[in-house]
This record gives structure tokens, C-alpha cells and sequence, in this order.
């Protein structure tokens, strides 16, 4: 093949042929040089699993420390259907199936927490474990913890992504602070980005020429987990504009999520729908709108507990896939920054939160 890429072998850039076509020869070697950490090996995790690993990394890590039960075996395509696979250690249980999706790729598997892994580090320790990795993505993770990997990731200048699967609903968040993609260049002086997105750190970068269109390199800011999650919709600014750019199913995600930081859900999912209608009403008025216009009411909040839906599951891990390669590539036109999937009302929305002002 014409201009074979450094790096990949002759059988690797055989395997990659098609999507070299699509993305390019820097893209595929951009891929091939990065590290990727899993943690949270669900159904949603599988679908992002399957996605980045067939683009084709230089490595994978699987990190879960919970074991399979009949739900994992239901709905999870990575693990293999037996008796014997009920109660193992569910990244070890995904690792074959992972592996021959594409071989070329190195597969490690952690059995612990990400929350002991990092507690048994000082601080220092908690960087450099990061740093190890292109990009951290946590998947169906207790609220506390992705925020605390989230800053731990912003400080250690580490791409970062999560995901939860809500029953029917499901969200993927994206933190790729200050760091560069490709965006298409209108005229000399501008670029298809809002000013206001562009980093003022961004220096000048020459220009690209894909298909007779001209991108130039940009980093962009992007707000934190918590910041992106806590929009002050109160703001004079922000009131009109939050009934026309919030999506119902937002108040069903923005529930679950702080039902989580607060601890507030047991074993009792009856007890916890009615929690979670509390919530919700009070979210919904944060939000500047009214809960009878809704199109998610409370009498659907049963559809947002386990199990996952599959479809939900697929749409969630493909978006999240397709951001991953675009990141880690460097390639054209990043979606900000948080996407949001309901079943429910069929409804798959990109939100750029907290809005520009």
C-alpha cells in the first residue's frame, strides 16, 4: 500500500486498509500509538470497548473488579455464554472475546477498583497512573468517582471521557481540555469554530488540505464533569435559552446522577422512583421549565433501572467510540460535550453545557 504507515506492520496496515482510506495514514499511526483504560466492563462498556479496539490501538485495558452475575450475561456480547462464566471477575471474563475482535491490539486486565488503585497512590502516584493512558473513560461509575478522575485527569493533562446506561436512557461526557483537532477553515482569517470556543493559549498552526478543503489545528477548553453538569440556569442569560436547548431527557439523566452524588437510591426501586420524581420536579424548575410539559414523566421512571437496554447501550458506546478516535486521531470537529440518549422519546441530543453566553 501506497505511503505504508510508520509503525504498523504489513499484516496491520492490511487490517486497517479501509479506515486508513477514511481517516488517513497520521490518523491510523495516532491511533496505533495510544493507550486507552476501560473501567467498567457493562454492556455500555462493551460497546465502546468493541469500537475503539477495532479502530486499533497500541493498547487496551480492561479495569473492573465486580463479578459476572445473570444481568452481565443478558446483555453483554464480550462474554461468553456459560454457567463458568457466572461469578468471574467480569475484565477477565471480557478478554477473549476482546482480543479477537482484533488481535493486534495489547490487552491488559486489572481486577481492582479504580477507587483502590488510586487510594493506594499519594498523589504523585495518582498522576503518573493516568499518564500512562491516552485517554480514561469510566463507564457506569458512581458520580463521586468521575468527578475525582475527571480533576485528577484536567490536572494531569489526560483526555477523558465517561458513560452511564440508565435502564432506557443513557449519556456520554467528553473532557478533552486543551487539546488539538482539526477544524476547517472558511477564509484565510476564520475557522468554522465560534470564536469563543478556541483556547486563547491556541498559537497558529499551519494548515492541512484534506480533499481540497483547508483545516488548521485548534485546542479547545472544555468545562469539567461537575461544571458541565451544574449549569447556573438561573442566569439571566441562560433563562431563555434553556427551554429551547435542554432536552427532557436531560432532567431524567441530571436526576439519576445527583440521586447518586447524594446517595440517596437503595435496593427498593419503588422507594426509589419516588425519590427520584422529587428530583426530578425540582431539577426540572431549575431548568426553567415545567414538568407537565414533559415528554419523560415520572410514570416512565421504572425504564431507568437496570437492566441496560441493548439499543441504548449501542448508540451511547458508538457516539463515545466515534469521539474517542476523533481525540485521539486529532481529527475534524469535536462535538461539545455532552450527549444524551433516551428510548424512552426516542431523542439522541448533543448539549453544549454550561451554554455560551
Amino acid at each position: 500500500m501506497p505511503g505504508q504507515a510508520e509503525g504498523l506492520s504489513k499484516d496491520e496496515a492490511a487490517v486497517y486498509d479501509r479506515q486508513i482510506r477514511l481517516w488517513g495514514l497520521e490518523a491510523q499511526n495516532k491511533l496505533r500509538a495510544s493507550s486507552v483504560l476501560i473501567v467498567g466492563v457493562t454492556a455500555l462498556g462493551a460497546e465502546f470497548a468493541k469500537n475503539i479496539v477495532l479502530a486499533g490501538l497500541k493498547s487496551l485495558t480492561l479495569m473492573d473488579h465486580q463479578a459476572v452475575v445473570q444481568q452481565d450475561l443478558d446483555t453483554n456480547f464480550l462474554f461468553q455464554h456459560a454457567p463458568e462464566t457466572l461469578g468471574k471477575n467480569r475484565a477477565a471474563a471480557a478478554a477473549g472475546k476482546t482480543t479477537s475482535l482484533n488481535p493486534n491490539v495489547e490487552l491488559n486486565v486489572v481486577e481492582k477498583s479504580l477507587e483502590t488503585q488510586l487510594n493506594e497512590l499519594n498523589e504523585v502516584g495518582q498522576e503518573a497512573f493516568v499518564r500512562q493512558f491516552s485517554l480514561v473513560v469510566l463507564i457506569d461509575q458512581d458520580y463521586d468517582l468521575v468527578n475525582r478522575v475527571d480533576k485528577l485527569c484536567r490536572q494531569a493533562n489526560v483526555r477523558f471521557m465517561c458513560g452511564s446506561v440508565f435502564g432506557w436512557c443513557g449519556y456520554a461526557f467528553f473532557d478533552f481540555d486543551e487539546h488539538e483537532f482539526l477544524m476547517q477553515v472558511r477564509s484565510a482569517q476564520t475557522c468554522h469554530v465560534d470564536v469563543d470556543d478556541v483556547s486563547s493559549n491556541s498559537k497558529a498552526q499551519p494548515m492541512t488540505t484534506i480533499e481540497d478543503e483547508q483545516f488548521v489545528k485548534k485546542a479547545f477548553p472544555y468545562p469539567s464533569f461537575a461544571t458541565a453538569f451544574h449549569t447556573e440556569w438561573s442566569d439571566k442569560k441562560l433563562q431563555r435559552k434553556a427551554k429551547r436547548i435542554i432536552p427532557s431527557s436531560y432532567f431524567a439523566i441530571k436526576s439519576m446522577l445527583r440521586a447518586q452524588r447524594e446517595r440517596l437510591l437503595t435496593d427498593d426501586e419503588e422507594a426509589n422512583i419516588k425519590i427520584l420524581k422529587e428530583i426530578w420536579e425540582d431539577e426540572v424548575r431549575i431548568g426553567n421549565q415545567k414538568p407537565e410539559e414533559q415528554s419523560i414523566q415520572p410514570e416512565k421512571f421504572d425504564h431507568l433501572f437496570p437492566p441496560q437496554l441493548t439499543p441504548t447501550a449501542a448508540v451511547v458506546g458508538g457516539m463515545m467510540g466515534q469521539e474517542a478516535i476523533k481525540t485521539l486521531s486529532e481529527g475534524k470537529d469535536p462535538l461539545k460535550n455532552i450527549f444524551i440518549y433516551s428510548a424512552l422519546d426516542t431523542t439522541g441530543v448533543m448539549c453544549d453545557f454550561p451554554p455560551p453566553k
